[in-house]
């Protein structure tokens, strides 16, 4: 798993924002397979920490194959932009 700097930056201020210290990575059901989640949880006792890029991530036991290619960047298109999941597995 990688992180961007720019997407470095705005997780940063998305965590000071929020209160918390972590983003959780998980897989979730699809109807082609899993597919991959991103939240400000807390992590569970099965989850992995590691530090990517200066952010700690907690990642869950079904996603970390998922994770391995995954990289988080931000996009500057549309309004505001915002956090894309590149690598991330896209369903049907």
């Amino acid at each position: 798993m990688m992180i961007t700097e720019e997407a470095k930056s705005y997780i940063q201020s998305i965590l000071e924002e929020k209160q918390t210290e972590n983003l959780r990575l998980y897989a979730v059901a699809g109807c082609c397979g899993p597919q991959i989640g991103l939240s400000l949880d807390a992590p569970e006792q099965t989850d992995e920490l590691v530090d990517v890029n200066g952010i700690r991530i907690a990642i869950a036991p079904d996603a970390k194959q998922l994770a391995d290619t995954l990289t988080l960047d931000f996009d500057t298109q549309g309004e505001q932009g915002g956090l894309v999941m590149v690598g991330a597995p896209t369903g049907c």
